[in-house]
Formats: C-alpha cells, sequence, structure tokens
C-alpha cells in the first residue's frame, strides 16, 4: 500500500474508523486508545450517562495529540432535555476556549439554539459543523463564521452535491464520519463538483487545515515529511 502522501496528502476531520491512509482525527471516547491525532468531547446524547468530570476531560484536552473538542452539540432527536444538553455544551465550549481547541458540531434540529449559543458566548475558537447535509441552513452557518465539513453524504445526496459549489474553498473541511468509505473518494467527488483539480482541492483543505488544528504538527511526524 502507498503511503497517503505518495501523490496527496489527503486530511480527514471527523472520523470514527480510522484507515490509517490519512491524517485524521479520531473521534474518541475515553474507552478507545488515543490516536496520533484526536479529538475528544460529550456527545449530546452521552450528557446525561457521562462519567467524566470537568477536570478529567480537560486531562483529556490537554493531552498530547488531542487537536479538536468534539463531537459536541445540540439533538432534539435523541438523548436527554435539551436544558442538559445546552449546559453541557456551554461548558464544553468554555473548555475549548481555554485550550484553544477548535470545535466539531453535532447539530440535529437545533440550529437556532447552536445559533444563539454562539451569538451568547461569541468563542474566539473555530467551530466546524460536521456531517453537513442542511443545505437550506448554508447561508445562515456562514454567516455566523462556522465552517462546513462535508461527508460522505455528498456521494448520493443530490442537494448537497449542488450547494457544494456555494461553499467557499476558505471554510472547507471534508470527512468520513463513521463510514467506511474512503477519505479519497470523498475528495475524488468534490474535486468534480467544484470543477478543481484534485491536486488544488488537497492543497485547498491542507491549508485549512493548517490555520484551523493549530496543535497537530506539535510532536508528530507529519511535520518532516
Amino acid at each position: 500500500m502507498l503511503p497517503y502522501s505518495f501523490l496527496f496528502m489527503y486530511f480527514n476531520i471527523h472520523t470514527h474508523t480510522p484507515s490509517g491512509q490519512a491524517i485524521e482525527i479520531v473521534n474518541c471516547t475515553g474507552k478507545q486508545a488515543e490516536f496520533p491525532h484526536f479529538s475528544f468531547g460529550i456527545h449530546p446524547w452521552d450528557v446525561e450517562k457521562s462519567t467524566f468530570t470537568l477536570t478529567e476531560l480537560s486531562e483529556k484536552l490537554n493531552a498530547t495529540g488531542c487537536i479538536a473538542l468534539g463531537e459536541i452539540g445540540l439533538d432534539k432527536l435523541k438523548g436527554p432535555s435539551m436544558e442538559l444538553q445546552l449546559a453541557v455544551f456551554k461548558q464544553q465550549i468554555a473548555l475549548s476556549e481555554k485550550f484553544k481547541l477548535p470545535v466539531i458540531i453535532h447539530c440535529v434540529r437545533a440550529w437556532n439554539e447552536i445559533k444563539l449559543v454562539k451569538k451568547e458566548l461569541n468563542p474566539k475558537q473555530t467551530w466546524i459543523f460536521h456531517g453537513f447535509t442542511k443545505t437550506s441552513l448554508l447561508k445562515d452557518v456562514l454567516e455566523n463564521g462556522i465552517y462546513i465539513s462535508i461527508g460522505t453524504a455528498v456521494l448520493i445526496n443530490k442537494k448537497v452535491q449542488d450547494i457544494l459549489p456555494a461553499i467557499p474553498n476558505d471554510r472547507l473541511f471534508l470527512e468520513t464520519d463513521n463510514s467506511n468509505c474512503r477519505i479519497s473518494a470523498v475528495y475524488e467527488k468534490v474535486s468534480e463538483l467544484k470543477k478543481l483539480p484534485l491536486q488544488e482541492l488537497e492543497q485547498i483543505i491542507e491549508n485549512n487545515f493548517n490555520r484551523v488544528f493549530t496543535r497537530w504538527k506539535i510532536g508528530s511526524n507529519e511535520q518532516n515529511l
């Protein structure tokens, strides 16, 4: 198998199923081993049953390899009360500011609440709306300074395909989430839809990654590639 750096360096900003074929931010829950680059946070589904204290969560976020806080957010279809979800979400946003970590946002039918929290807390760290498929929200999400991460839905979802050209290049990330799909397939489809050479798209995503995930090269072998 050729190393990912042979032709292109791909970046996958959110995955639950690491492949080792890209620079990957692996979503960790605490029960998993820590990966070279990972994110950590209390998912809205888990806020009621989580046993992590704020001190323990802080230790995770301060660990070598942790380059993002997430996925965290709000979900109106699953999980405990919105009141509890909001309280834990705000606590974690405070930690993202303390540790200067970008935030990977989970949002299900709760965009208005997410937007109000952002307005209330006025965070300095970057927020990324992961697994974006809510095409009707695109303009509002961008106007609120939030990045867009496109996943495997772009391979089959016509609405996502149609709005892709409207996503500014400097606000775009790509991911595979819990799919076993190769991140290269997502890159190839986005390259086609944006009418960009694959190498140019790779450079765009790499530039965005370096700008937002400022911890990623600390102690990493990738800096020598």
